[in-house]
């Protein structure tokens, strides 16, 4: 009893002098263990916040990219092909009779200029583009495109074939409020 009795002095371990460390009871590791998990459960969410962060950046950047190359493939055609230049000039206002293959390809380049606006729109919408971008970049770009004399009649036709309409509700208000 008295090797016993030297282990365990007044819940102390005692070997060749004295322990001065107490064990710690099961129930005191397991509440250590919760401890420890509550903090790593922590720090992994405020990691997966982080990265989640990041993600949603990289997300919109890469719908920045997107637009700017649906707008980049419009801006070069008529930059770099007289041709378009001229059909989207002279046949957006009225100055010379198109024949049905010219009238079809403005309608086309109108098509896609209201397209690559949409596409601003929506993430401006969804919230990708901060609040009043469609309104001041390719809202009013549209909109003096649509303030021509074929490109009003087109978009007359046009707005109820294939956009949405709070699309066409809101290119139809930055004509009205320019007009204004």
């Amino acid at each position: 009893m008295g090797f016993l009795a030297d282990l365990a002095v007044d819940g102390r371990r005692r070997e060749a002098g004295s322990f001065p460390y107490r064990f710690m009871s099961l129930q005191q590791l397991a509440d250590l263990a919760q401890i420890i998990g509550a903090v790593g459960l922590i720090l992994s969410l405020v990691f997966v916040g982080l990265q989640i962060k990041h993600n949603t950046a990289a997300l919109q950047r890469n719908e920045h990219n997107s637009t700017m190359a649906q707008w980049t493939v419009i801006r070069q055609a008529i930059a770099t092909n007289r041709d378009i230049a001229e059909l989207m000039t002279a046949g957006l206002h009225g100055d010379s009779a198109l024949d049905a293959a010219d009238q079809l390809r403005l309608e086309q380049m109108l098509q896609e200029y209201a397209w690559a606006s949409f596409h601003i729109w929506d993430r401006t919408q969804r919230g990708v583009f901060p609040k009043g971008t469609f309104e001041a970049t390719a809202g009013v770009m549209l909109a003096d495109l649509l303030r021509t004399a074929r490109g009003g009649e087109w978009w007359a036709s046009a707005k109820n074939k294939g956009f949405i309409p709070a699309f066409v509700a809101d290119v139809d208000a930055i004509l009205a409020k320019e007009v204004a």
